[in-house]
């Protein structure tokens, strides 16, 4: 199959493909996909690559295209001759090769790549050549290759770090006062060049500004013209922070894009330089005409100033947030304060489960409509972080007492009625005997009795085999409880042979589609149309690092699931208990959440009772939802996954937070009113916190690690130390003099704390000095207010907006503090320079 099959392909099924600068993106077909979230593209080797980044697994995307993966090779026709690239072999060869010469590199690159399409050479400050990026346009697509001088020979990679900045020894000649402009990538380098004006490039690509030396900018005038899109605009100013850095004098940043608001995204100098009508400029427009244009705009850019308000460092992890149990409503408020209290724990091991429970109870008798495509369920998937013995198993056990409790009934309710059954099946034998013996043709024979069928909320066995007959005889959907997470995820393909199976159907119940479980037991197949499991338990840092591998969160798994990662907390004895009313009024909560019936579909199959939106909740929904989305936008690789499913989170909040307000007589009517949806919104805010600090941990360093550790010991200990306290506390502060007192420095660099000096006492001496964390995390300001819209889109490119007045505040939406937008490696595009190495 070719590209352009794949487009058609897709374009045949509705997914509506759109290109983009970088391929081409479309609905995916495996899952109810609002955005485009399904890259498509063209291998190295010709065949068609397909990524969806909600997590579904490219063989669900090609059954629902009517495809096999094998469908996806090129055609034998249509293979590119690049043996080199056939293979990760035979490129780590070229990679590890030496060669004597650059020449000698770009010869081998020719040999399976061509002629190049252009080629840029890089200094040393000695004018030597030490890197060379090269460049070809093929029927595939951009291939950028860089060739590099090392010690023992050139090599097909990139130059050892720090690197030299593109044009060097000229920046190095030049007049002082001579403004140096910087872009990203040579192509744009060689484009203002030129111009006659002194340009250079840092070489690697927008992410890797940071690995080039800017030392030779000291005492330079810096002007920054960034391309016209996200990247762009980091990489604008990243360099702005490392040329400041480095001692520049005076920097300033060009936005073209901000100066011409409808420029195309990407647009960047080189097609300005190409062609200057884009920007509105008469044709003919000579390269001395542009030039001054751009001084001109340059001395009207306003110069670039470190946030100041920012704090020096910035911090290698994030502080926990205590969890906002005002947000939740009673008597879920008492329940988690009261038992937080008794069992000395933090609330997050009690709301976590008991938001669970309660989804559960819902289940799938109720659902959210936010469009009339998209209706959200009540089911919930949270995990509690915390060390053996932080208190997550009697927390857990507590909260499902209730529910245990009334599962003991059901299955008692059961026994009774199977020993019925039994007695009932003995007299129908006897009587169909005897109708047998009496040949009367008039009389039909006995009805046969129906076996009883046990009523489950709650279930321990975690494999689908074992809990696919349970959904389907219990369509309103079950509570899966696990103290362990190691059992859930250990469940995963224990009776499949093909690998990854079992996550697939969980990512399908987790969005609320139909599964197909196959059976080796009957009934062989089952199809479960409205699948709904809640599922709650715990896990160890260690266990969660070990069990929570890169499989499991490219596919999105992760990213579903509500975690909390509470901090250590000492533990003292109290005589403090749980209300006993407390108790009582947490289950007639549940028994009248469980008195919720569903409606029936046209097959007249049990199916939710759909809920709306009140017009304040709703304007509350697209208030957040647009601040969402601009978040998503910085973010990339896992926490972009998660960001995209705690979207919807806040949805599924708020609706489990009404469906409790129902039937506890708070809410007034069945709609999702403001008051839930707030509350939502907040919990959703709180879980994206907790995402980011969670996410940390699958890659953290060693040295983000003892941070991490230090940090949730002091906090342990009341949220202030001294350096003789990490001394004697803490193993690894022994016997190294100063390395507690520069941890501890470097918790006030980077904001985390401050450095306090108590008197001297009566008997005089140096007062000790105490470090004590921060009382509140940082947050930023919230997003600026978004106008009140006729239609809310879901992100799909054609809705469209009607402005009207704004009466509703925004929620306390906080952005996030890292993430640089991807970019397709390095910048080097373009004009053919002759270079003579």
């Amino acid at each position: 199959m070719t590209l352009d099959e794949a487009i058609n392909r897709l374009a045949q099924y509705g997914c509506e493909p759109q290109e983009t600068r970088k391929g081409w993106v479309a609905r995916c077909p495996a899952h109810d996909d609002r955005k485009p979230s399904l890259s498509v593209s063209q291998g190295r080797d010709g065949r068609v690559l397909m990524k969806c980044h909600g997590g579904c697994p490219p063989e669900a995307v090609c059954a629902k295209l009517g495809l096999t993966m094998a469908d996806l090779m090129p055609p034998k026709d249509n293979t590119r001759t690049s043996g080199a690239r056939r293979n990760g072999k035979a490129k780590r060869e070229m990679v590890g090769q030496v060669f004597p010469k650059a020449r000698d590199a770009l010869a081998k690159l020719r040999q399976t790549l061509g002629r190049e399409t252009a080629k840029w050479t890089y200094h040393d400050a000695n004018e030597n050549p030490v890197g060379l990026v090269c460049r070809w346009d093929t029927p595939h697509g951009k291939e950028i290759r860089p060739i590099s001088y090392y010690p023992d020979g050139w090599r097909i990679t990139q130059m050892p770090q720090p690197r030299a900045l593109y044009n060097l020894p000229a920046v190095l000649k030049a007049d002082p006062e001579r403004r140096v402009w910087a872009v990203e990538g040579e192509r744009c380098a060689a484009a203002l060049a030129s111009l006659s004006l002194l340009a250079t490039t840092s070489s690697g690509g927008a992410n890797a500004a940071a690995k080039t030396d800017w030392t030779p900018l000291r005492g330079r005038r810096l002007v920054i013209v960034p391309d016209c899109d996200t990247a762009g605009r980091r990489y604008a100013e990243d360099v702005a922070k490392l040329a400041h850095e480095a001692g520049a004098k005076e920097i300033r940043i060009l936005d073209l894009g901000q100066r011409f608001s409808d420029l195309p995204q990407g647009f960047d100098v080189a097609d300005l330089a190409e062609d200057p009508t884009a920007i509105g400029l008469a044709e003919g427009t000579t390269p001395d005409e542009l030039r001054n244009l751009l001084e001109e705009w340059a001395d009207e850019a306003p110069t670039w100033k470190p946030d100041d308000s920012e704090p020096n460092a910035v911090p290698l992890v994030e502080r926990y947030e205590p969890f906002p149990v005002d947000a939740l409503p009673e008597p879920l408020r008492r329940f988690v304060v009261e038992g937080a209290e008794a069992l000395q724990c933090d609330h997050a091991h009690l709301a976590l489960p008991l938001l669970t429970v309660v989804a559960a109870a819902i289940g799938n008798t109720r659902r959210l409509r936010l469009k009339s495509d998209w209706l959200v369920p009540s089911m919930l998937w949270a995990v509690v972080v915390a060390e053996s013995g932080g208190m997550k198993t009697p927390a857990l056990r507590l909260v499902l007492r209730p529910v245990r409790e009334r599962q003991h009934a059901a299955l008692e309710r059961y026994e009774d009625a199977k020993r019925k059954y039994e007695s009932a099946v003995l007299r129908y034998e006897k009587d169909l005997a005897e109708w047998r013996r009496s040949k009367d043709t008039m009389m039909g024979p006995p009805e046969k009795p129906e076996p009883p069928q046990p009523e489950r909320f709650i279930v321990s066995d975690t494999t689908l085999e074992a809990l696919a007959p349970l959904l389907l005889e219990n369509p309103r959907g079950l509570l899966l409880a696990c103290d362990e997470l190691s059992a859930w995820l250990g469940s995963f393909d224990r009776y499949v042979t093909t690998k990854g199976g079992d996550v697939g159907r969980w990512v399908s119940i987790h969005s609320g589609e139909s599964i197909t479980v196959d059976r080796k037991t009957e009934p062989r197949t089952i199809s479960i149309p409205y699948p709904c499991v809640s599922v709650c338990g715990g896990v160890q840092p260690a266990t969660l690092t070990r069990l929570m591998g890169a499989s499991y969160r490219d596919c999105g798994l992760a990213a579903r699931i509500l975690w909390a990662y509470p901090p250590k907390r000492r533990k003292r004895w109290t005589e403090a208990e749980i209300d006993p009313a407390t108790h009582s009024a947490i289950t007639r909560l549940l028994d009248r959440l469980y008195t919720l019936q569903p409606t029936t579909d046209e097959k007249g199959r049990p199916c939710p009772v759909i809920l709306d939106l009140t017009p304040d909740a709703k304007e509350l929904w697209a208030n957040y939802y647009d601040a969402h989305g601009t978040e998503w936008l910085d973010l990339t690789g896992e926490l972009a996954s998660a960001w995209a499913k705690l979207e919807e989170y806040a949805a599924r909040l708020a609706l489990v937070l009404h469906c409790v307000r129902v039937v506890t007589r708070d809410a007034t009517t069945d709609a999702v009113d403001a008051v839930s949806m707030q509350s939502g919104i907040t919990l959703a805010t709180w879980f994206k916190r907790e995402a980011r600090r969670v996410h940390a941990l699958f890659t953290e360093t060693d040295e983000e690690a003892d941070q991490r550790r230090l940090i949730e010991w002091i906090e342990a200990r009341g949220g202030a130390a001294t350096v003789r306290d990490l001394t004697h506390g803490l193993r690894r502060f022994r016997n190294q003099p100063g390395a507690a007192e520069a941890a501890l420095t470097g918790l006030v660099k980077a904001g985390l704390g401050h450095w306090e000096s108590p008197p001297s006492n009566q008997k005089g001496g140096r007062p000790t000095r105490v470090f004590r964390l921060v009382s509140k995390c940082h947050r930023h300001q919230n997003p600026p207010k978004r106008p009140k819209y006729e239609g809310f889109g879901d992100g799909d490119s054609g809705d469209t907006e009607t402005s009207r007045p704004t009466t509703t505040e925004i929620p306390n939406v906080m952005p996030p503090t890292s993430g640089i937008a991807p970019t397709d490696g390095t910048d080097g595009d373009d004009e053919l320079l002759e270079i003579s190495l």
